[in-house]
Formats: C-alpha cells, structure tokens, sequence
C-alpha cells in the first residue's frame, strides 16, 4: 500500500483544530485532481498548511514516514526548502510535522534546524526532543 500522507494530513488537521488552532490547507495535486480524468497541473505552494494556535502563525508541513527510522530530507520538495528559508530568515515560524506511522509517533522539527543540519537526514535518536503527543 502506498503512503500518501493523506491519513497523516488528515491526523493532523483534526488534532490542530481540536486544539482551538486555526488551520488554512493549502490546496494541492491531490485535491485539485481527486475525481479529474484529465488531470490540471498545480503549482507547489510553500507547505501543507498555515496554521495560526495561541496567537503565532506558522507555516506547517507534514511528513510521513512509514518504514524508517530516519527523516530524509530529500522527501522535503524543492519549494518548501526555498519557502522554509525566506520565511525563517524573515524572523517567522515553519515547522515539519513528522509522523513515524509504524510507532504512531509525532515530531515537532523546526525548519531553522532542518536547514542548518550538517546531514541530508535526521535519525529517530535525533529527533527525539521534538516527540509529542496531541492533547
């Protein structure tokens, strides 16, 4: 079975509203052609969602990763990198959602730490002190 990230998403947007946060979904591909024979061409927008909890607005991408034990940042699009740059070196927030499907486990990663990690992937033991649990 193919990983979509669609349960993920979806996991996620629930959560986030049950929280009291409010959350924009960038359409994407998936959305815009779900029942489409002929198939339109989207562009890539900046993350998954923009997401306003508490009084701070961040831009939130969400990843899922379902036989791994590491984060590999190349499943990180060409887009969300420029995005997560120009938004972090503004002083603003975006975050990558991680979700471990196999341990049911959520990570909390900010994108300034993405962005200067000397690796191309961050293990499970990394990211550890990001883990959280909705609720």
């Amino acid at each position: 079975m193919q990983n979509t990230g669609k349960p993920s998403e979806d996991i996620f947007e629930e959560n986030m509203k049950a929280l009291g946060a409010h959350v924009y979904r960038f359409e994407d591909h998936a959305d815009v052609n779900k029942s489409r024979v002929r198939k339109r061409i989207v562009s890539s927008k900046p993350s998954d969602y923009l997401v306003t909890e508490k009084g701070l607005t961040a831009y939130a991408e969400v990843k899922s990763i379902a036989e791994s034990s590491r984060f590999d940042f190349s499943r990180i699009e060409k887009r969300q990198w420029r995005e997560a740059t120009k938004v972090t070196k503004a002083g603003g927030l975006y975050y990558f959602y991680l979700h471990f499907i196999s341990i049911d486990g959520w990570f909390k990663v900010p994108a300034s730490l993405i962005l200067s990690w000397p690796k191309k992937s961050m293990r499970f033991e990394e990211l550890t002190q990001f883990q959280f649990t909705w609720g």
